[in-house]
């Protein structure tokens, strides 16, 4: 890829710096893991470095790095990127993937492309609108891998549940899986029954994992939860929870 892709804020950004880039110019470049720093710095080196574009990118870990010779230095750390930030001719923090909606679709299309994979999968009905609006918590090498190759669909994020899980904490997934949600109801919907099924839905849940942790005794779910043993009966009555069914075996 000699080009940046995307429509979001951040893509544009990213063509708007190295559009600017001039020799003489000094860059900073932060970002999470395989947000395209690595990318975008070597397209900006390649344009106003002097020598092999290589030699002018410094990756930087600690403070002392920012001594180095180089015209490109590229972070993770946001302390450091914020410390450094105002003392070079131009900064930029790269928004993950997950952030960027907006640039899904031209990139999926173009690792489709490049790829060169004989397979109709991501042409299905609804499939490439399906994946493309999907809530992606990896990095932009990882879809590659998903659309790029013949079995890269078993990477998917379904299929990868522990490290998300691993890596994000459940508000962050539930913000940004409703947010997806009300975007594709619309403001039409009706959003108080949703919230209430959704309610529903993770105390159903919660309710039946700790029947399965107290081995399936309503007194001890309820000790275990500090709630009334009758408050519990009538919620585990109200969602149809069969008890005896949650005893782990």
């Amino acid at each position: 890829m000699k080009k940046i892709l995307g429509q979001s804020e951040t893509a544009k950004e990213m063509r708007k710096m190295l559009r600017n880039a001039e020799p003489g110019g000094t860059y900073l470049i932060g970002g999470e893991p395989g947000t395209g720093k690595g990318f975008l710095a070597g397209l900006i080196a390649s344009k106003i470095g002097r020598d092999e574009a290589e030699k002018n990118i410094i990756r930087v870990k600690k403070i002392e790095d920012f001594r180095k010779n180089g015209l490109v230095f590229i972070t993770e750390n946001r302390t450091l990127f914020d410390m450094k930030a105002e003392k070079f001719t131009a900064s930029l923090w790269l928004l993950p993937l997950r952030e960027r909606k907006a640039d899904m679709s031209e990139l999926i299309e173009y690792f489709i492309q490049e790829g060169g994979v004989i397979s109709t999968r991501w042409y299905e009905k609804d499939a490439l609108h399906l994946l493309s609006s999907y809530w992606w918590p990896f990095n932009i090498q990882e879809l590659k891998r998903v659309v790029g190759t013949e079995d890269g669909y078993k990477l998917l994020p379904y299929q990868n549940i522990g490290k998300i899980l691993s890596n994000y904490s459940a508000t962050e997934i539930l913000r940004a899986k409703i947010g997806n949600l009300f975007d594709d109801l619309g403001k039409e919907s009706n959003a108080g029954k949703i919230y209430q099924l959704f309610i529903d839905s993770v105390e159903g849940v919660f309710i039946e994992e700790s029947l399965k942790y107290c081995g399936g005794s309503v007194s001890k779910t309820a000790e275990f939860l500090s709630v009334h043993r009758n408050t519990l009966t009538q919620k585990i009555k109200k969602l149809k929870i069969d008890p005896k069914q949650q005893i782990k075996k």
